[in-house]
């Protein structure tokens, strides 16, 4: 794997640049429409997490992929008295250890054979990895990822991640894949999960590339080449969007883009 799609040394070089939300998120799609997205992902997470999860304070939450924060401030917001947080890259491991020094936070690449030494033995109720498994592009790493995660909760843990969730065959690029459902159920049942739900995180206003619906797809590109006339457009763009989005995804059993899944990791008499 040469160092152009090498996802750690890809992050690594991304973040240093720009350690913002803009960062991590699209990045075609400006600093201000990227705030709007993160705002439509945190009202869906914080739905189904109140909705599916009770007790939070008493949880042991583990996120993957922490980044600039954004989900362990989430996490606090919810009300977790012990939050955990890792990534790939230093520089987010860095700035993670400093923003939030009452926090542990670890590098990790979860797609790795080996769990690393400090969290082997360790065990949480909750591991959360947002918009980070797809960018694992070889599939073995996937599958190591997922069975990592596993091996990180306690029996009845939850785990919560955002894919594509593709009808049809995998979609591939330079830095992400979007999968089949169908394969990555598999991989989660052979992991010892039990899928509890999967709801939309977006319908108009990430790019919908498990449809064939042409207004879908008109409206994507209307949306693409709005946000890149300037920051006012790129704002204005996220702002008239954000409401109806907040209603359709309230609506919609499934997402012609990103969707959120929750698991539980059965007990090992449960598994089969």
């Amino acid at each position: 794997m040469n160092s152009s799609s090498d996802p750690a040394e890809y992050w690594q070089n991304r973040l240093t640049a720009n350690y913002s939300l803009d960062g991590t998120g699209f990045l075609a799609l400006g600093q201000q429409y990227n705030r709007w997205m993160y705002r439509m992902r945190k009202v869906i997470v914080k739905r189904v997490i109140k909705k599916m999860i009770s007790e939070i304070d008493a949880k042991d939450v583990l996120d993957i992929g922490s980044g600039t924060g954004f989900y362990i401030d989430m996490w606090i917001e919810l009300g977790a008295t012990r939050v955990r947080g890792s990534d790939i890259t230093d520089v987010a491991v860095l700035n993670l250890r400093q923003n939030y020094s009452s926090n542990e936070f670890f590098k990790l690449d979860i797609g790795q054979d080996v769990l690393p030494n400090e969290l082997s033995a360790r065990k949480f109720d909750i591991v959360s990895a947002f918009d980070v498994l797809f960018h694992i592009l070889d599939d073995v790493r996937y599958k190591n990822a997922i069975l990592n995660i596993s091996r990180l909760l306690r029996e009845d843990g939850i785990f919560l991640f955002s894919e594509n969730f593709l009808h049809h065959d995998a979609l591939r690029s330079q830095h992400q894949v979007s999968r089949p459902l169908a394969s990555i159920e598999e991989i989660l049942q052979q992991s010892g999960f039990r899928i509890l739900d999967r709801i939309p995180m977006f319908v108009i206003m990430n790019a919908p590339v498990d449809t064939n619906s042409r207004i879908l797809s008109s409206t994507w590109k209307l949306i693409k080449s709005t946000t890149k006339r300037g920051k006012f457009a790129s704002n204005f763009t996220g702002c008239l969007l954000y409401p109806l989005e907040f209603i359709l995804t309230n609506m919609a059993k499934e997402g012609p883009s990103t969707e959120l899944m929750i698991c539980k990791k059965l007990k090992v008499s449960s598994q089969s």
